[in-house]
């Protein structure tokens, strides 16, 4: 884990915002806090990278229409769901509409602490390959006419951009 993992974590009780403030705080992570979906939702364009833990009853935005909203923005961000009111078709909408993992409270520290580490790892490795993919697609595209046929031919062929065998 990097040492500036980013966590965000989104509760309407004081009480667990501290405690899970305290907790993620000794296992290493940058922990910010948010009282409201709403006020996280603003924020959101400044934020960097990181993992979002969110409850799912809360005034105003809950954590499902948080969901529904992450899942449709273009910033994607791994979030695990926890609640102390769960059930069977509340957790499996939660994973449908896009949630990394769905914690009961009371649960245990290790399993959240392992679920975010799971979460920032998966999530690195894959906007490396979204920013490979990017640049990838941007140098393809600033080739000039005559040089695209010979790529596209070389690809087809099993040749390098050097012309050399791909076996």
């Amino acid at each position: 884990m990097p040492p500036s993992a980013k966590v965000y974590v989104i509760d309407d009780d004081p009480a667990m915002r501290d405690s899970l403030d305290f907790l993620l705080g000794s296992a290493g992570f940058n922990v910010r806090l948010f009282d409201s979906a709403l006020v996280f939702l603003n924020e959101l364009a400044n934020l960097e990278a990181g993992c979002v833990v969110t409850d799912v009853r809360m005034p105003g935005i809950d954590g499902m229409e948080l969901l529904r909203q992450l899942s449709s923005s273009p910033r994607k961000l791994p979030v695990i769901v926890m609640t102390g009111h769960g059930d069977v078709p509340l957790a499996v909408e939660a994973m449908k509409l896009g949630a990394l993992d769905f914690l009961e409270k009371p649960f245990e520290d290790d399993r959240l602490i392992g679920m975010i580490e799971t979460a920032l790892a998966e999530h690195d490795s894959g906007s490396k390959s979204e920013a490979l993919s990017a640049d990838m697609a941007a140098r393809v595209a600033s080739l000039t006419q005559r040089h695209r046929p010979r790529i596209r031919y070389q690809s087809a062929h099993g040749r390098g951009l050097s012309g050399e065998r791909n076996d």
